[in-house]
């Protein structure tokens, strides 16, 4: 069944601030092909839009996003080069507007992803975060390994990526994972009052600040690596037993191959 962007994706305006709600929550806010499309489509509207100054991600029920969807990987026909330019598109970080994560729940995976191409989060209480990829067979190559390392220091960040454990709200906010928790009924009012702060600010101030603070964090060796070695896992007997076992809910059998 083909889904509806409108329904998948809210877009909710308040004067200067745009909120993106992702609203697939029987599936955790997983990211889909067309809820990333929707994604990628929204952030380029606001980005050519003067009216709006910051967009607020968040995420319906009890998820902010558990990640790319598996099931739909598994049967889905896609080159590797494409899942890749997919991902760029989504993850990249040059948008020219300022974007706010509100981590409402899970955010595991492609959603801790989409939280560390955010400019900067906040959270609430019951959030949660991890990098489960390896447990699967596959790398968090869409800026978790890159970016994470650089937000909470690379022991931390390398015993998420290789153990697949989460740390939950008050963790995320010590190692400066986001910026913020509150609870969680405040979390959507807190962030709009953010955006708008943020908002209110000079807007070529903020942008040549964004420019600035992107360019120390862009490693071109180090993304050069992580494309080529997503390939070379993604492409691997043990990413497809990973994302098999994930749908069959049963530990995986990994052949180191």
């Amino acid at each position: 069944m083909t889904e509806d962007a409108g329904q998948i994706l809210l877009v909710e305006d308040s004067g200067p601030v745009r909120m993106l709600t992702l609203n697939r929550p029987a599936s955790l806010n997983a990211i889909s092909r067309p809820l990333g499309n929707a994604l990628i489509e929204q952030f380029r509207a606001a980005d050519t839009d003067p009216d709006v100054r910051v967009v607020v991600l968040t995420g319906a029920g009890r998820a902010f996003s558990a990640g790319g969807d598996l099931k739909e990987r598994i049967s889905d026909n896609e080159t590797p080069a494409q899942r890749e330019r997919f991902t760029h598109e989504l993850l990249e970080r040059r948008r020219s507007t300022l974007s706010i994560a509100a981590i409402n729940g899970l955010a595991y995976g492609g959603g801790l992803e989409l939280v560390l191409s955010c400019d900067f989060a906040i959270a609430a209480a019951e959030a949660r975060f991890a990098l489960p990829e390896a447990t699967r067979g596959i790398l968090a190559s869409g800026g978790g390994i890159v970016r994470l390392p650089q937000v909470i220091g690379r022991q931390r960040a390398l015993r998420l990526a290789t153990t697949g454990e989460s740390i939950d709200a008050e963790t995320a906010l010590a190692w400066g994972l986001v910026s913020e928790v509150v609870p969680g009924e405040r979390l959507r009012p807190a962030a709009l009052e953010l955006a708008e702060r943020v908002a209110a600010a000079a807007p070529l101030a903020v942008e040549a600040t964004r420019r600035i603070m992107l360019a120390l964090e862009h490693d071109e060796r180090a993304w050069e690596l992580n494309s080529g070695l997503r390939r070379d896992v993604g492409a691997s007997a043990d990413a497809l037993e990973g994302r098999r076992a994930f749908s069959d809910k049963r530990p995986p059998r990994w052949e180191d191959r």
